[in-house]
């Protein structure tokens, strides 16, 4: 919208005696990127227990459409961070599965190509996912979107409220993402090459989740750890305990990382 009114002012300009593009004086909404909302372990378990269970229609074994739809878009985002814009930009030659990788060539900022991990789980909830005949894009406008229109909005905040989850919006699964990735013992540089940030002080935000973490899992180990626990001090058993809040192979896939060539 905001082209082709510039486009208008350009051609009318001297009919019309303006001068400048009137979308200019429009305040556009952004995702707020220093809210630091990212789901809980018990957030998550309650998300994927109504993403399988809103999987088929009620009473019967038909699949519901637009929940298998949103399942892929919610895991493609929980499980590499990429902007909803970049998921709906996917086409199927970007799922690399023989590299394990997913091509984001969207060009929202920086317009440059970037690769991030595709772990067996999201490799698999694409290979399920159906094919639109004549179609690229593994996202395809449904048949009454204006365009190219594509959102998540409604159907989103339907699935929040099944999950009884509060104060969250789509964006804040790339902060979960993020989150659960530095929580899990991941690089800070590795981090921003994946989510795509120019600038590594856009990442700096989640280094603090790390330091956190590592602290509250050290006085954590520490009481369950001492002389009258039972249990020798640092087992690796007590350690993998306190780090794998969350499925580590799904939020922080190291081999696939490797792969990708983030060194």
């Amino acid at each position: 919208m905001h082209h082709m009114m510039e486009k208008a002012a350009a051609i009318w300009s001297k009919e019309t005696g303006i001068d400048r593009n009137p979308a200019d004086q429009v305040e556009v909404k952004r995702p707020d990127d220093q809210r630091n909302r990212y789901l809980s372990k018990d957030e998550l378990r309650r998300l994927m227990k109504v993403l399988d269970d809103k999987l088929y229609r009620r009473g019967t074994k038909a699949i519901n459409r637009t929940f298998l739809r949103l399942r892929l878009i919610v895991l493609t985002a929980l499980t590499t961070g990429m902007r909803v814009g970049e998921i709906f930009a996917l086409t199927w030659s970007d799922i690399l599965y023989d590299e394990s990788l997913i091509a984001v060539r969207s060009k929202l900022k920086g317009g440059r190509c970037r690769y991030v991990p595709l772990t067996p789980e999201l490799a698999a909830e694409f290979r399920r996912f159906p094919v639109v005949l004549g179609e690229d894009w593994v996202l395809p406008p449904k048949r009454a979107a204006k365009g190219d229109r594509r959102r998540v909005e409604g159907s989103f905040r339907t699935l929040l409220d099944l999950a009884k989850i509060n104060d969250f919006r789509f964006h804040d699964l790339r902060h979960t993402f993020a989150s659960w990735y530095m929580m899990n013992g991941g690089d800070l540089y590795e981090l921003a090459k994946i989510l795509g940030h120019s600038n590594i002080k856009m990442t700096e935000r989640y280094a603090k989740l790390a330091r956190h973490h590592i602290a509250r899992t050290g006085r954590a180990r520490r009481a369950r750890c001492g002389p009258c626990s039972g249990h020798r001090p640092g087992t690796l058993s007590q350690a993998t305990d306190e780090w794998t809040l969350f499925d580590v192979s799904l939020l922080c896939p190291e081999s696939n990382l490797m792969k990708a060539g983030y060194r």
